[in-house]
């Protein structure tokens, strides 16, 4: 009963409407009847509820009630660049801006570039590494180095070593150094030096002029000895190792790249360093290596880091988190939190100044540093919501909905015969069930239009001209508004999307991926919604048997974009007459493809 009674009061709403196209009265006339009508004050928070009191207030949410009319002048105060459509924007007052917690921030052109998290571990410097291993047959004596771990510094003693051979290569030096042959002094000094000797000890000989038993080993740099394989009175013979010295004065931060990502990465990127063991050390670095090698079973590649750690504050074994940083540029962005995303994609809050809001449907690209890349929606200034949003997009969604609500009526009230496409859609009607007009099916075979032109375009090898791709861009928008509660919206929304990256993608296998992309979108719609229609039309759909991708010819010699050796035609399926009733002449099934816009 209450459903008869709103069907009714529309009708009587339109037919008052109607009486709006009769010849107008004189000026007097009109004056009098606008002085006579009754002003109508609403809640901006629950537009339904309408009363006729200028000082009332909304017994829901106890706002403010502002006068209806004041929405006319919403969209001209917005400007061209932010004009929306009334049902989409709310006024709020300024105390329940307070109550709700909303702040705003402007869209800003910000340098940054994307980031990549990963983690490493600290490492030994293998360039600070040194290794004393014996050159001749001998015993370890007076070893000075006890353990692992010990520090030692530049000329410190590590060990004696006692050797019978080095013994006798000492007193040839000494009888060389008697009888004073340059020659032979040059040759016995090479000698020591080869099996071991240092410049140290040597010295220490030609000035004592007698044979020292047991010759010392020093340390040929500062370091901790990381390995120790000796005792005293170990016998060792050429080749034996001894000990090894390591210095951590620089270490390397090991990071693990996911194979995906290891593209991105570059020498001397800059990288941000967090050790939850080592607070105070280093916080940032550079690329220095990138290992040539991907881990088989974790699908890594590793990347190496130098810092300085001259205050030993790291250790090697040390967890490190680790954020890459690449592609720094001058980017259009706004705070990340101002992104809301949902079934209708990413969209904002855009505050239109005196307490007014309405939503913006925007593409974002990359995000770091708390802010996230706009490429489409928004200006440089335009001043979004940040915080308290959340309200703010359901009240602007329940403003559109009982928008869509009212028109559903009214159109329930229409006269029988008017055109399917301007009747109301059940939610989630099926391709096969949509009744188009000609103008609105020749609307929507732009996108195989383009279709056909991509395909084009990459046989001649040509780049494609991208002001030819706006016309199916801004259709695919006026389309999605007409057709959003079925499921050609999906079709709609794809399809813009590989339009607008073919417009950088522009020839050659990039263009190629986009057409893939283009058919992809469209296939639904070509096999199920209209594939009477595009026979009729005289096209046939191709697939490349090795990638599986679908193209449209029409006639000709078939001419694979994909490069692909086998190619397979794909039939139209019959779609059931009763289900899929056009209003679509013969004369308007021609060739052309755009016949229903001229």
């Amino acid at each position: 009963m209450k459903s008869t009674y709103l069907v009714t009061l529309l009708i009587l709403t339109l037919l008052l409407s109607a009486c709006d196209d009769a010849p107008m009265r004189d000026n007097t006339d009109v004056k009098a009847d606008s002085e006579q009508q009754v002003a109508e004050y609403t809640c901006p928070m629950h537009p339904h509820y309408i009363a006729t009191d200028p000082d009332g207030s909304c017994p829901i949410c106890g706002m403010k009630l502002v006068p209806v009319s004041d929405n006319s002048g919403s969209d001209t105060a917005m400007g061209p660049n932010t004009k929306i459509a009334q049902s989409d924007t709310i006024g709020v007052s300024e105390t329940m801006i307070q109550t709700m917690g909303v702040r705003t921030s402007v869209a800003e052109i910000i340098e940054f570039g994307q980031t990549l998290r990963a983690f490493g571990t600290v490492e030994a410097d293998q360039r600070l590494e040194n290794v004393s291993v014996s050159r001749l047959e001998g015993w370890i004596d007076d070893l000075s180095v006890r353990a692992q771990g010990d520090a030692v510094r530049t000329n410190d003693l590590l060990y004696r070593v006692y050797s019978p051979d080095l013994i006798s290569a000492q007193r040839d030096y000494l009888s060389a150094l008697i009888s004073g042959n340059t020659k032979r002094v040059r040759s016995v000094k090479q000698r020591l030096l080869s099996i071991g000797m240092q410049e140290q000890p040597l010295q220490q000989l030609e000035q004592r002029k007698s044979v020292i038993e047991k010759v010392p080993v020093y340390a040929e740099t500062d370091g901790i000895v990381a390995e120790l394989h000796v005792r005293n009175g170990d016998y060792v013979k050429p080749g034996t190792p001894v000990l090894r010295l390591q210095s951590y004065d620089k270490v390397w931060v090991i990071a693990s790249i996911p194979e995906t990502d290891l593209r991105l990465i570059d020498r001397d990127i800059s990288a941000k360093l967090r050790f939850p063991s080592a607070p105070n050390a280093p916080s940032t670095g550079k690329v220095d290596y990138i290992y040539p090698t991907i881990d088989a079973k974790t699908r890594t590649a590793k990347v190496r880091i130098e810092l300085d750690n001259s205050d030993g504050d790291l250790q090697p074994g040390a967890y490190a988190d680790i954020t890459l940083g690449f592609a720094n540029q001058a980017r259009l962005s706004i705070v990340s939190e101002a992104v809301l995303r949902d079934s209708r994609g990413g969209h904002v809050i855009l505050s239109l100044g005196d307490g007014r809001f309405g939503t913006r449907s925007v593409k974002a690209g990359i995000s770091a540093d708390g802010r996230t890349e706009i490429l489409s929606g928004l200006s440089a200034g335009d001043v979004v919501v940040s915080s308290g949003q959340f309200m703010l997009d359901s009240e602007v969604n329940l403003r559109e909905g009982l928008s869509k609500l009212s028109a559903s009526l009214t159109d329930s009230a229409l006269p029988a015969d008017m055109t399917t496409s301007q009747s109301v859609l059940v939610a989630d009607t099926p391709l096969s069930a949509l009744n188009l007009d000609s103008s609105s099916l020749a609307q929507i075979d732009h996108f195989v239009d383009m279709a056909i032109y991509f395909h084009a375009a990459i046989i001649k090898q040509e780049a494609i001209n991208p002001s030819f791709v706006n016309p199916a861009i801004a259709l695919a928008d006026i389309l999605s508004e007409r057709y959003q509660e079925s499921a050609l919206l999906s079709v709609l929304d794809q399809s813009k999307t590989a339009l607008v990256s073919a417009k950088t993608r522009l020839e050659g296998p990039a263009l190629a991926a986009e057409l893939a992309r283009l058919m992809q979108a469209i296939k639904p719609w070509i096999l199920k919604g209209a594939p009477q229609h595009y026979s009729d039309l005289g096209l046939t759909l191709y697939r490349d048997l090795a990638s599986e991708q679908l193209w449209i010819q029409k006639g000709g010699v078939v001419e694979n974009p994909y490069k692909g050796s086998e190619t397979q035609v794909v039939p139209w399926v019959k779609v059931d007459s009763s289900k899929n009733a056009r209003n679509t002449s013969a004369a308007e099934r021609q060739t052309d493809l755009h016949a229903g816009d001229r």
